[in-house]
């Protein structure tokens, strides 16, 4: 069955013609947030005088990690626009914390695993010392 085109009628063409113009004037605007979100990351990188180089499959699990934990804080910051109940914010809230939790943990592990103890197997401790010093303070307020 062959579709027949229905006529514009003004208000119609108007709008279209709106939304297009609309449409070709977010590229831009995206274009910025694009550059303006590649100098953040490059701001990142220089704020530490130290790196840690991470393999293709750790970094993307990390990545997965953090991602879901940015998704859902964007999910908390649509509910408080629509004025979403409470407890079913507080619930997110929930989810966003054993989010960060669960990539705060794989992080520790593979600290662990690779930094200190490479460090270790070398007779260094300052990297033991130091994630000492972090557990206390993150864990246990001290």
């Amino acid at each position: 069955m062959a579709r027949t085109a229905a006529k514009k009628t003004p208000a119609k063409a108007a709008k279209t013609a709106k939304n297009t113009s609309a449409a070709k004037s977010e590229k831009p605007v995206r274009a910025e947030r694009r550059v303006k979100r590649d100098e953040e990351k490059k701001v990142y990188k220089c704020l530490s005088k130290r790196s840690t180089k991470r393999d293709g499959d750790e970094k993307r699990a990390l990545t997965s990690r953090i991602n879901r934990a940015a998704g859902q804080i964007n999910g908390i910051q649509g509910m408080l626009e629509c004025d979403a109940y409470c407890t079913d914010i507080l619930v997110q809230v929930a989810a966003v914390q054993s989010a960060l939790k669960a990539f705060s943990r794989e992080l520790i592990v593979n600290h662990l695993e690779t930094v200190v103890a490479a460090d270790l197997k070398k007779g260094e401790t300052e990297s033991m010392n130091e994630f000492v010093k972090l557990l206390q303070k993150q864990f246990m307020n001290g």
